[in-house]
């Protein structure tokens, strides 16, 4: 009956929207904040999330300048569950009416956890059910809050001297929804809006989790940031969190990415286990970590020039960065570096235990031997894994028996044998010991993804998603049947 109810609302309060307008949410020059959520995947029958987003409106109500509206960066919805088939796990997309179900509940939830408007972009998981859901659920609540009709998943409004624009990261016509976009932005710079920021799930690029991104989606974004300021371009998706500055072709692109729905009981730096899929020195600012803290977010606050970003569990203040400039970023607070455990030779004689560790993607799975400095350790099964989903993201940790620790150097060599002629790939590389004091050093993560074969073979018998996916300058292959590597991972000598 609440929906019923809040339609009707709706359809009496909501006037025609134009093909670019930028409705006003508030007009007050005051300042204000305003709070973005990550992926947060309610799921149904329990939805036992909202717990966690009651957490996070409590912890923000009495923010100042107080909270004036909520943004969320897609995959509010599960849409599925798990379950196992003939022995495997497998998932099974919620129904049309379930995906309904699940995506109202949660955006009526959020919405009365805040007692706050909510805005969200669309999420791969709330597309499921042949993506109809999303559009009747979201569009007539997001009609209600801003006066107008909103019709599509792409759409802006302003807040004092700051615009918003969410964008749908698998737009039926991408150059359209640019053009939108593009329209937007430049009716504000016409009125003086001072600050823009750009909302969507897929990342422009991903950190660490190859094919987590839509290359089409960010090529039609990339001539707007040439042509306008953008403050910040907030997404989800990878269930990692970040945040990082990159100037390409003349453009500054500040990117900020979170998780809500994941976390860990520590910020483990995604540097420490994974390769970066972007150069370095394209990044002028860059912090990343694996997942998210518990009851994670973000809150923002906008005052004049003045936008800062307080990364948040709940309350507690992690990370804290200011700009004026979009891309002239400067931190306020963060974390003090994580120490390095030196390694010596005499150490290293006296380790415990020692493990290689690394993510593969192998869709039918494959056996490969591990060889270190030239004396086999392990033999190892990898996957298989789901093509587009788990491909180098999960971690499988090979032990190295206690009496090939012998085998161990400051600076080692792995190579991989593949005795079955499987086509895979392996990466995010390293090694890790176990001191004889306790301590845990590892090696640096290695900054090649390996390939049991040329991508002509890889075409020739079906698999191309390897290729697809991870940066041609990251990638090294060898013929089908050969040994990979070798990975070069080392030990540090010295302690930071």
């Amino acid at each position: 009956m609440w929906r019923c109810a809040i339609i009707l609302l709706i359809l009496a309060n909501v006037r025609p929207a134009g093909a670019a307008e930028l409705p006003a949410l508030s007009d007050s020059t005051k300042p204000f904040s305003f709070v973005v959520l990550g992926d947060v995947h309610y799921t149904r029958p329990k939805f036992e999330v909202s717990k966690v987003i009651a957490s996070i409106a409590r912890s923000v109500k009495e923010s100042q300048p107080p909270v004036a509206f909520v943004c969320q960066t897609g995959d509010i919805a599960e849409g599925g569950t798990y379950g196992m088939k003939d022995g495997k796990r497998v998932y099974r997309q919620a129904s049309h009416d379930e995906m309904k179900e699940e995506l109202t509940f949660a955006m009526k939830d959020v919405t009365e956890r805040f007692r706050l408007p909510l805005f969200v972009a669309v999420g791969n998981h709330d597309k499921h059910a042949g993506g109809k859901a999303f559009p009747e659920v979201a569009l007539p609540l997001l009609s209600h809050e801003l006066g107008v009709t909103v019709a599509q998943n792409c759409y802006g409004f302003r807040h004092g001297n700051s615009c918003f624009i969410f964008l749908d990261f698998a737009a039926a016509n991408f150059d359209a929804q640019a053009k939108l976009a593009g329209e937007l932005l430049a009716i504000a710079r016409a009125a003086g809006i001072r600050h823009a920021f750009l909302f969507a799930h897929y990342p422009l690029w991903t950190l660490i989790r190859p094919g987590f991104s839509s290359q089409r989606f960010t090529d039609s974004l990339l001539p707007i940031f040439k042509q306008f300021p953008v403050d910040a371009f907030f997404c989800g998706h990878t269930h990692n969190i970040a945040a990082w500055v990159r100037r390409l072709d003349g453009a500054t692109i500040t990117q900020v990415q979170g998780v809500t729905c994941q976390s860990s009981p520590e910020l483990v730096p995604m540097e420490e286990r994974r390769t970066l899929m972007m150069p370095r020195e394209e990044l002028s600012y860059y912090w990343g970590y694996l997942s998210g803290p518990a009851a994670g977010l973000f809150l923002v606050t906008v005052d004049g020039e003045r936008v800062r970003v307080q990364l948040r569990s709940g309350a507690k203040v992690l990370r804290e960065f200011e700009w004026r400039e979009p891309g002239q970023i400067t931190d306020i607070k963060k974390p003090e570096p994580r120490p390095s455990v030196a390694v010596t030779e005499a150490a290293l004689k006296k380790a415990t235990a020692a493990t290689l560790a690394l993510c593969s993607w192998a869709e039918d799975g494959a056996e490969i031997g591990v060889l270190l400095n030239g004396g086999h350790v392990a033999t190892a099964q990898l996957g298989p894994t789901m093509r587009n989903s788990n491909a180098f993201a999960s971690e499988k940790r090979i032990p190295i028996p206690k009496e090939k620790l012998k085998l161990l150097r400051l600076a080692n060599e792995v190579t991989l044998d593949n005795p079955n002629r499987a086509i895979f790939g392996v990466g995010h590389a390293y090694l890790e010991i176990k001191l004889a004091d306790g301590r845990t050093a590892r090696t640096a993560v290695s900054n090649r993804f390996l390939f049991s074969a040329t991508k002509a073979e890889g075409n020739s018998s079906g698999k191309t998603e390897g290729w697809k996916i991870i940066p041609p300058d990251a990638l090294v292959s060898v013929n089908l049947g050969q040994s990979l590597g070798p990975m070069r991972l080392s030990f540090s000598a010295n302690a930071k």
